[in-house]
């Protein structure tokens, strides 16, 4: 069982590191907002999503050797990576929801449905079986929604997310250390 102290640091920590995935997920969703204008900063988007857990991880193994000295058990490594991700899931859940209602004024839902016209797109969508007029009903709906309903299903699935990666990250990067026998 950990102690309240031990649970205050664990918090204090995934705090700390949750600031690290919450620049990680702005800068993404940056780079997803102007690869509008230049399509080369997709790879941005998607490099911050396989960055991920790679993070998730250096920051759990920096826990795990520089603090607890080498020896985490897997529930607090869960705890740990799912706080921290859950912590930089509120800092993405607010800078979507200032920048869809500040920012944004249509322009996002505006290149979605520029992009349904292009020849290109209509095509591949047909291509994979989809219909297009389904398709342009979703972008309609979407274009419906309300700045704090991305913001809580960004939220959502970023909470998601940290109980899932924190599992398997907790589950890789536990390490529990022998009882020294003493002579």
């Amino acid at each position: 069982m950990i102690s309240s102290t031990d649970y205050i640091q664990l918090k204090a920590y995934a705090r700390q590191d949750g600031i690290f995935f919450g620049i990680l997920w702005i800068m993404a969703f940056a780079c997803l907002i102007y690869s509008m204008q230049d399509p080369s900063l997709q790879f941005g988007f998607i490099a911050g999503g396989i960055a991920t857990p790679f993070l998730a991880y250096y920051r759990l193994k920096h826990f795990r050797d520089k603090v607890l000295e080498g020896s985490i058990s897997f529930r607090r490594a869960f705890a740990f990576v799912t706080l921290a991700m859950g912590y930089g899931a509120i800092i993405m859940a607010a800078a979507t929801y200032i920048y869809f209602y500040f920012l944004d004024h249509g322009t996002f839902i505006g290149f979605l449905q520029q992009s349904f016209s292009t020849p290109e797109v209509r095509q591949s969508i047909m291509q994979t079986g989809m219909d297009i007029q389904e398709m342009e009903k979703q972008v309609q709906a979407l274009s419906q929604i309300r700045p704090i309903d991305f913001a809580f299903s960004v939220f959502s699935n970023g909470i998601v997310s940290a109980i899932f990666m924190g599992a398997i990250i907790g589950f890789i990067g536990k390490r529990v250390k022998p009882l020294k026998i003493e002579d």
